[in-house]
């Protein structure tokens, strides 16, 4: 083959692989390397090629003899990196990767790779840097933002973690839904766009209790004094099917603090009258089960129920709200659990003091809320997930109120969000006679 048939069949390779037949294009790639066996180009076309199809090892060999070659290719020297990254050997990779950007400043691509090579090197500071010059190229790069974001968390700087994941939200919109670039643009202090996203929303919905209540939370409609049951049971019903799942992937600690606190009480086995509020898929109920002659739990949402009734753990089960279901004046407790419920109340004087009136004399309270990090003047504050905020001195002096004596408060992450933790308080509180 000469060089001018050469160049003919590499050209007519390259169609095939523009085309997607891949397997006619590696024949000719390797047709042309059977008679010019040192062609660098073939060799990086061919193992771009391998690169597409999955078999990095092979593409690596090709790569490292085309550079050898002519060493002037960027695009070489980052192919060769991604071969090296996807075989684990991020310290190679690094290396290629930094060959790459010395060749060719300009390309995004080889600085996110860069930082993400850095990163898994053990190199946060240089992984920031790459993060950081392919958003000086672009500023809406997302895989620089959520890399960003990433490199945060490790060095728990959790508020930049923040905003660098929710700027990779803003900038990959169709990538998200819309609660979640609604939380991203309030984070990111733009809440006319938040409120440009509800209006549509609600253009389509009207009468959405999702799109309404977040409306409010973001400052569109005055907030309600606590979230609506239609908007409770339309959450929870969607999301019934994966709850479990995604609290374990949130770390979420209720469950955890519960079993703890309860084998510090040293309750007898098998004796107590047991309310659990807002019991959503049963996860407290595997806790309250061996402290409990009789379980009974109360939540809005019939998914979750249904979820928690397949967990066996609970005697009787009923679909309705909270408040409610305490006017009716059940027979009283000895023991009422609310994890993760009274988020989505505001002003929790209602909630607490019907919890006190169901109580017996000596029972006990155990709750948890998100715990504000600065005193809020009416207690509480709608946040723009939706849920609401507490300031936990203010919650103290309620119990207080209700004749609620505290006799356990924990501050401790309630769970993760965007890898972020959440500020929580536990709380165990006992009736007075």
């Amino acid at each position: 083959m000469s060089a001018t048939e050469l160049s003919l069949s590499l050209r007519q390779a390259q169609r095939c692989h523009l085309d997607g037949d891949w397997a006619e294009a590696e024949r000719r790639y390797r047709a042309c390397l059977r008679d010019w066996p040192d062609c660098a180009l073939a060799q990086a076309l061919l193992a771009f090629l391998l690169l597409q199809t999955q078999r990095p090892e092979e593409a690596e060999t090709w790569l490292q003899a085309a550079i050898a070659a002519e060493a002037g290719h960027a695009d070489w020297h980052f192919n060769l990196g991604m071969a090296l990254a996807r075989q684990g050997r991020a310290g190679r990779a690094r290396q290629a990767f930094a060959a790459a950007v010395a060749l060719d400043a300009g390309q995004l691509m080889y600085w996110t790779n860069l930082a993400a090579s850095s990163e898994q090197d053990g190199d946060l500071a240089a992984a920031e840097h790459c993060c950081r010059q392919a958003l000086a190229l672009d500023a809406g790069c997302a895989d620089a933002h959520f890399l960003l974001a990433g490199l945060c968390l490790r060095q728990e700087r959790h508020a930049e973690a923040r905003r660098h994941n929710a700027a990779g939200i803003v900038a990959q919109p169709a990538a998200h839904g819309p609660i979640a670039r609604i939380e991203a643009y309030c984070e990111l202090g733009q809440h006319d766009a938040a409120l440009a996203l509800l209006h549509g929303w609600l253009a389509q919905a009207p009468d959405d209790a999702v799109a309404l209540h977040l409306l409010a939370a973001c400052g569109g409609a005055p907030p309600p004094s606590q979230c609506s049951p239609a908007f409770i049971q339309q959450t929870f019903d969607a999301n019934a099917a994966t709850f479990d799942a995604s609290l374990a992937g949130l770390r979420y600690q209720g469950p955890q603090w519960l079993a703890q606190c309860l084998r510090r009480l040293a309750l007898p086995a098998s004796a107590l009258e047991v309310l659990d509020l807002g019991c959503g898929t049963g996860l407290a109920g595997a806790a309250l089960r061996p402290y409990a002659q009789r379980l009974h739990g109360v939540d809005l949402s019939g998914e979750m129920l249904a979820r928690a009734a397949d967990k066996g753990v609970y005697d009787t089960l009923t679909q309705g709200d909270i408040i409610e279901f305490l006017m009716a004046a059940p027979p009283p407790c000895d023991l009422i659990c609310c994890l993760d419920t009274l988020s989505y109340f505001g002003d929790l004087r209602l909630a607490l003091g019907r919890m006190a009136r169901a109580l017996k004399p000596g029972g006990l309270l155990l709750f948890s809320i998100e715990r504000g990090l600065q005193p809020l003047p009416d207690g509480h504050r709608l946040q723009p997930c939706g849920r609401y905020l507490h300031d936990p001195d203010w919650v103290e002096a309620c119990l207080a109120d209700y004749g609620l004596r505290l006799e356990e408060r924990r501050d401790m992450m309630l769970r993760e969000e965007a890898g972020c933790p959440v500020p929580g308080a536990f709380y165990c509180a006992e009736r007075m006679c």
